[in-house]
């Protein structure tokens, strides 16, 4: 399973790149992308194709002058999906604001996201801790579907008054209530009102390891016979 994170600048030079090789039927040369992008030196593309090598994006001839391959471009259909992380989310208390494009992405695989739309998924990066027995701690990054139809005991992100948290969500006779994912006391249910708006239903967690991988890391999931963990690691 691959899910790797990529800069706003390498989302960038991505693009220009399969968007140059799907209008040519083939491989730039570096001499090209430098002035496809504007470059000065050769050196700025080398480092942009050794970032995506690394990531697995592509793949490279060495010793071949077109030798630059998408590895998307290689399969009938894509094995991953840029996702763009558009906001911060807080876990805790209202202190997170929602805010527009981060400018990163995540790359991750199409299998993760079976049965969902691609175009309706984002990712919010986690702030706090009261949603660690859920699976997401602090600084991880959630892939959200941003949909209103979700159930009782979902994960889901929710706005109220222009703030954004991420909770487990209850329906009540008269009231919906934002719940954590916590033993610890300090951290209270959120019972909402008019101003709650629906953002979307969690649908996976990814953590940035200390060696700069990225781990698919177990969710919270009630199911039909109670809860349960389901994980995969990369």
């Amino acid at each position: 399973m691959t899910a790797k994170k990529l800069t706003a600048k390498q989302k960038q030079f991505y693009d220009a790149l399969k968007d140059l090789m799907d209008r040519k039927g083939e491989s730039p040369t570096v001499a090209e992308l430098v002035k496809l992008m504007r470059f000065s030196s050769p050196r700025a593309v080398t480092q942009y194709l050794d970032a995506l090598e690394k990531k697995g994006m592509i793949e490279r001839g060495r010793y071949e002058k077109r030798g630059i391959r998408l590895t998307d471009y290689l399969n009938s259909e894509p094995t991953t999906v840029n996702i763009p992380v558009i906001a911060s989310a807080g876990c805790d208390n209202l202190n997170i604001f929602a805010e527009k494009n981060l400018g990163d992405y995540i790359c991750v695989a199409t299998e993760l996201l079976q049965g969902v739309n691609k175009d309706n998924v984002v990712c919010v990066k986690a702030v706090g801790d009261s949603m660690v027995d859920a699976g997401i701690e602090e600084g991880d990054y959630v892939l959200v579907e941003v949909t209103e139809n979700v159930n009782h005991d979902d994960l889901v992100v929710a706005i109220i008054d222009s703030f954004a948290v991420i909770k487990k969500i209850e329906f009540a006779n008269n009231a919906i209530i934002l719940k954590p994912v916590s033993q610890d006391p300090q951290y209270k249910p959120i019972i909402v009102g008019k101003n709650f708006r629906l953002f979307g239903k969690v649908i996976d967690v990814i953590r940035l390891q200390p060696k700069g991988e990225l781990e698919i890391v177990p969710l919270y999931n009630p199911g039909p016979d109670g809860p349960h963990l389901n994980y995969e690691f990369i």
